[in-house]
């Protein structure tokens, strides 16, 4: 098609910004948020395609249509690695679909949220109530607002069975997570875990066209645990599949058995789900060839 082809883009859209090679379109509705913290510029946009959608700093980072699959691929693989786990750790999460998630597991007894902007989980309590589903009034929730470079390093050694790294992609120096993709972020990780203790981290693209960014903060994890695993899920409302990075101690714990899966699945309650099961599960962790190989030589 030749530029003079070209249908009018008529209307209000977002232009996602994270690619300069490579645009995505939002027909947008009606903007719900548009503001501004110390930190970071939040938006909350009702698009036509996926409903209200979260955007920090130009990026879209969860919508209504699509948000429970990043979400259930981040908590559930992480407690199903770890079934006793009973003490959760939330880095970033401010917008409350993780800890929602992670409470779903009968076993939890504490999950703390450290996020930096407390306007997140204003916003998005207010203008995307679906995200936390009453999260925040479960008595096992602690919400607390601050840098979590400073959190993990004043918690106790061994204080967390899980900690889920749902931090924001680095962008420039200037940004709110850019110094948490460090060797130094994810040792205070692992001295924060308990033994048999498991981390997941949100690890950016992870495609046949990009996992540049993916190896390399694999190869960054995978020297500070030892044992670490890639998977990843599609995400429509991103355009591509999202990367995550599962490590701890043992790599035998990051690939239960179907069989475990199932079970584990039922004793939580969860069966039946329409957005996870043992067959999702497996599915996060087959990558083509071709990125295997390249994530091995990372």
């Amino acid at each position: 098609m030749t530029a003079p082809d070209l249908p009018p883009i008529d209307g209000t859209w977002y232009c996602d910004l994270w690619d300069p090679d490579l645009k995505i379109l939002h027909r947008v509705r009606t903007t719900l948020f548009d503001g501004a913290s110390a930190h970071q510029t939040i938006e909350v946009a009702d698009t036509v395609a996926f409903g209200r959608m979260l955007i920090i700093d130009g990026l879209p980072q969860a919508a209504e249509k699509d948000e429970m699959i990043y979400a259930r691929a981040m908590a559930w693989p992480a407690m199903l690695a770890a079934p006793a786990a009973r003490r959760v750790l939330i880095t970033g999460g401010g917008d409350g679909h993780v800890a929602r998630e992670v409470l779903r597991f009968p076993g939890v007894r504490s999950v703390v949220v450290c996020d930096i902007d407390p306007l997140v989980t204003r916003v998005t309590q207010e203008h995307m109530p679906f995200m936390w589903d009453g999260a925040q009034r479960d008595g096992r929730l602690e919400l607390h607002h601050g840098d979590a470079w400073e959190y993990l390093g004043a918690a106790a050694p061994g204080s967390f069975d899980v900690v889920i790294s749902d931090i924001t992609d680095p962008g420039g120096e200037g940004t709110a997570s850019h110094h948490l993709y460090s060797a130094g972020y994810f040792e205070r990780i692992r001295r924060c875990l308990a033994p048999g203790g498991v981390c997941v981290a949100q690890a950016q693209e992870l495609s046949i066209r990009d996992w540049t960014h993916h190896a390399r903060l694999r190869g960054l994890v995978g020297k500070v645990f030892g044992a670490v695993r890639s998977g990843h899920v599609y995400m429509p409302s991103f355009g591509y599949p999202e990367g995550l990075l599962f490590a701890c101690q043992d790599r035998a714990r990051l690939a239960p058995p179907r069989a475990d899966v199932e079970t584990r699945l039922k004793e939580a309650g969860l069966a039946g789900d329409p957005y996870f099961d043992a067959g999702v599960h497996e599915a996060m962790f087959t990558l083509p060839p071709v990125i295997r190989q390249a994530l091995e030589r990372a």
